[in-house]
């Protein structure tokens, strides 16, 4: 869901896959994580909104903080994010865990607090 060329062969059957896989046991850690991501979000600074669907995050920033700069900050420490206009993107993998959560909200607070 991330690429606008990604509906080839090779991604469906990867698609196929992972529907394959799904389970009450994987959407309930769905469901907790993105509560447990968009909370911690919400909480950061210059943090004016988070939009989105389950674990698709969008984050609008407020104070003039740019979501390019905030990707660019994010990849130096290890976390790769998008941007789409000027909200920052986000698209972790549905096998995301509680540690993953934490450690990618203490690198976006780090980038935040130094902007």
């Amino acid at each position: 869901h991330g690429s606008t060329f990604g509906g080839n062969p090779v991604v469906c059957a990867g698609a196929l896959a992972v529907l394959q896989e799904l389970n009450d046991g994987l959407l309930q850690n769905v469901r907790t994580q993105a509560a447990r991501l968009r909370a911690g979000l919400a909480a950061l600074p210059h943090v004016q909104a988070v939009t989105g669907l389950g674990l698709m995050v969008g984050v609008a920033f407020a104070d003039g903080v740019s979501a390019a700069a905030v990707r660019t900050a994010c990849e130096r420490q290890g976390l790769l994010v998008l941007t789409a206009k000027t909200r920052l993107r986000l698209l972790p993998p549905l096998i995301l865990t509680q540690e993953d959560v934490d450690k990618a909200l203490a690198i976006l607070r780090s980038v935040l607090e130094s902007l």
